[in-house]
């Protein structure tokens, strides 16, 4: 991406607490998570709902309806009519694409400020099983959003063949995860995610209002000898368990870009510029569930090494994946989810790659490099280099 001459910036950024499937934000629509996550960044920015130009928004589930989440959610925020927008669906990538989709509309020149991000109520998303509504059900059926289209490479059986191909052990797998919970809860208590967070007033059973500012999904509890009594998800002899793979989640997440002129020119603050952006996808047989090649791509054709980035985040789909991934693009283990990942954090799966990215953002000082990348299904990698400013 030829930016130099005129970088894409990020101005703000919010997301909502992610919640528990069927807790909190179980009443709540997406475009509301949404639009509560949009509000927040462009007044973090200095800006208005009216500002913006254009509304890029990632969603997987939702956007199995007619609807188009993204003009939901400007509505909703309060953006003008004559905005444009755009629904960004490409499985567990869908925010993080939105956000590189929404650099080339600011590369275009068409625009000058577009609100990007992504929105998931996984709780809301109509079940296979529907006899259990509201909660997964115990026959192992996953909401559609989950399903996959090409079944020889399912999720679960995915990360199996990782953790055989790369002789990543059960106990390699359960080390990991609870280090990856350790991390969130050390973040939980040095409030290192507050920046993040918009809390939302929700009405409780008829009571008032119930004041939602905390991220649900992690546990202070996780040991390896607790997670060794869990049994394998996808194959009776496996090694991939619901204590080291990611959760299922629900949340809005939303950050501002614009060119650098744009914000010289309103007088706005940057937090980061757009290095580069890279999307591979390769054989699902080969390297499933793996962003190796994309942060090897961006990596190398900017002449970056692994040691000279100061903060990665790296989903977490599956502890085998991100273990798999470490050691493929050399990655230092104190760089990667500093803060914990999405083992601990959970998956609201069309929001997290514009957490991700934000949390990259977040935790860049001037001059330092920071990298949010992804695996999606069938084998596809995504990876966003960042410049802190």
């Amino acid at each position: 991406m030829d930016a130099d001459r005129d970088p894409i910036v990020v101005v703000g950024y919010a997301r909502t607490p992610v919640c528990e499937f069927g807790e909190s934000f179980a009443g709540v629509p997406a475009e509301s998570l949404g639009a509560v996550a949009a509000e927040a960044a462009l007044e973090r920015a200095g800006l208005s709902p009216v500002d913006a130009d254009e509304w890029i928004i990632g969603t997987v589930g939702s956007s199995a309806s007619d609807r188009c989440m993204s003009r939901l959610v400007a509505a909703e925020a309060g953006g003008l009519p004559s905005s444009t927008a755009i629904d960004v669906s490409r499985q567990c990538g869908a925010s993080m694409h939105a956000v590189m989709i929404a650099a080339h509309e600011l590369l275009g020149g068409g625009v000058d400020i577009v609100v990007t991000g992504g929105v998931e109520n996984m709780t809301r998303e109509a079940l296979r099983d529907q006899a259990s509504p509201g909660r997964i059900s115990r026959t192992g059926h996953l909401p559609p959003v989950l399903d996959q289209a090409f079944q020889s490479t399912a999720m679960g059986l995915s990360a199996e063949r990782i953790a055989g191909r790369y002789r990543l052990s059960r106990r390699d797998q359960d080390v990991y995860a609870v280090e990856s919970q350790r991390r969130a809860q050390e973040a939980l208590d040095d409030g290192a995610v507050e920046k993040e967070i918009v809390p939302l007033l929700l009405p409780f059973d008829g009571q008032g209002d119930l004041l939602i500012d905390t991220d649900e999904h992690p546990r202070a509890d996780v040991t390896v000898e607790t997670l060794s009594c869990l049994a394998p998800m996808y194959t009776t002899d496996g090694t991939v368990t619901a204590g080291n793979a990611c959760g299922v989640n629900d949340a809005g997440s939303a950050l501002v870009l614009m060119r650098a002129s744009v914000a010289r020119r309103r007088r706005l603050d940057p937090l980061a510029e757009l290095v580069d952006f890279v999307r591979i996808s390769h054989d699902p047989d080969r390297m499933p569930w793996l962003s190796s090649p994309a942060i090897d791509a961006v990596l190398g054709r900017n002449r970056i090494r692994p040691q000279d980035l100061r903060w990665v985040e790296l989903h977490e789909s599956f502890a085998a994946s991100a273990l798999a991934t470490i050691r493929e693009s050399r990655l230092e283990d104190q760089t990667v989810n500093p803060l914990g990942g999405a083992i601990a954090w959970g998956h609201p799966v069309g929001a997290t790659g514009a957490i991700l990215t934000a949390r990259t953002i977040a935790n860049l000082d001037s001059g330092q490099l920071g990298l949010a990348t992804m695996p999606l299904d069938t084998g596809t990698g995504v990876a966003g280099l960042w410049r802190g400013l």
